[in-house]
Parts: structure tokens; sequence; C-alpha cells
């Protein structure tokens, strides 16, 4: 396995009581683009996402939207905020139809107090996500555009027809570059003929030869 192919299996282990003690609680279903919370807000709740991709963003002032992190099924978000207490930093909102789970301060005091050894598994858990996206951010800051770009479909790559539902805009927020650059970059992915791109989707149809691109 080559170092991209470790970034792209990223996703950290929670421990297995918290994943039962979240999944018995009831889930709310989320509609694509709804808003889960927003920037500025006093959290409530952290969520577990039972299914679904969920992304994080902030806005500018001026009103541009920058995505931070993607969400996908099993991983917890919004928890810096409800731990720290400060308000959000950050927006989240539904990126497909997904089922949410909402855990309140309540919540996470009983299964402590019911399991203490609990409080430390979870801390450990934050812990370890706290690096892995400090490794993250180093290893995106210094990929060039267009190794951006191919990172983000990899990593955005959940639908059993191995597409991803995305618009050049939404891509050019997620990393950081503008709406040509994505659109340059595609269209010259297509010609290597490593994705196919149809209406709100990019299929991709050579994952091989994009993680050996991202690995160069």
């Amino acid at each position: 396995m080559n170092k991209w192919e470790l970034f792209l299996d990223h996703k950290i282990d929670m421990p297995s009581e918290l994943f039962h003690a979240f999944k018995a609680k009831p889930a709310q279903k989320y509609k694509s683009n709804q808003i889960i919370y927003r920037q500025g807000e006093m959290p409530k709740y952290f969520y577990y996402l039972k299914k679904g991709i969920v992304q994080a963003f902030v806005n500018s002032p001026e009103g541009m939207e920058k995505v931070l992190n993607t969400y996908k099924e099993g991983d917890i978000f919004g928890e810096a905020s409800f731990f720290d207490g400060f308000p959000r930093i950050s927006s989240a909102k539904a990126f497909s139809d997904s089922e949410i789970i909402s855990i309140s301060k309540a919540d996470i005091i009983s299964y402590f107090q019911q399991e203490p050894f609990l409080a430390l598994n979870f801390i450990e858990f934050l812990a370890r996500k706290v690096r892995m996206l400090s490794n993250e951010i180093d290893n995106i800051s210094f990929l060039p555009a267009e190794k951006r770009i191919a990172q983000y479909l990899l990593n955005m790559n959940v639908n059993s027809d191995s597409s991803v539902n995305c618009t050049h805009e939404s891509i050019g927020r997620a990393v950081g570059v503008g709406r040509v650059t994505v659109s340059r970059t595609l269209s010259k992915f297509s010609n290597y003929g490593w994705i196919d791109t149809k209406y709100r989707k990019i299929v991709i149809v050579n994952k091989e030869a994009v993680l050996k691109f991202l690995n160069e």
C-alpha cells in the first residue's frame, strides 16, 4: 500500500462500547443540503453520522463558502465546540440524505457514569482524530492543485457505481482552487481516461491511475 492509499484509508475506529451506545439512540433524518448547525451557534450536541455524508464549512463576511472537512458513515463531528464550550467556528450540512444521531451532555455523562473507562477510551479516540487531521493538513497543504482535486475525488468516492456527486464549484471550495482550474483538471483527467464527467456527477473509471498520479 503506497502513502496515498494509507492517507485515503484514514478512518479511525471508535471504541466498540461507544459505537454501540451511540447507535442505540434514534437517528434524525436530514435531506441533502439541510443545515445541521451554524457557525456562531452555541453547541448543544455533537453528532454521530449513522448514514450519509456531511460537510463542515465556514462562511466569510463576503458570503464565500470554504469546505473544511467531509464526514462519512461512522464518523463523529461537531465535538470540538461541544467540549470546549465556545461558539461553533464552522457550520455543517448534509451533503447527501443522511441519518444523524445527536449526543447531548447528559448522554455522554450517563455513558461515562455507567462505564467510567469509556471516558479514557473517548479521550484516546479524540486524540487520534486530532493527530489524523493534523497529518491531513500537512499533506494537503503542499500538494499542487491537480493533486488536491484528485485526492478529493478519491476521498469522496462513496457511491456503489464509483461516482462522486459534486459540482465544479463544490470541488473548488473544498480544495481551495478556482472553478476554471477544476474544469481544466477534470478535462485532463477525462482525456486520460481516469474519470467520466456527467451532470453533477463524476465517475472514477480508473482509480489505480489516479492513485499512481497522487503518488508520483
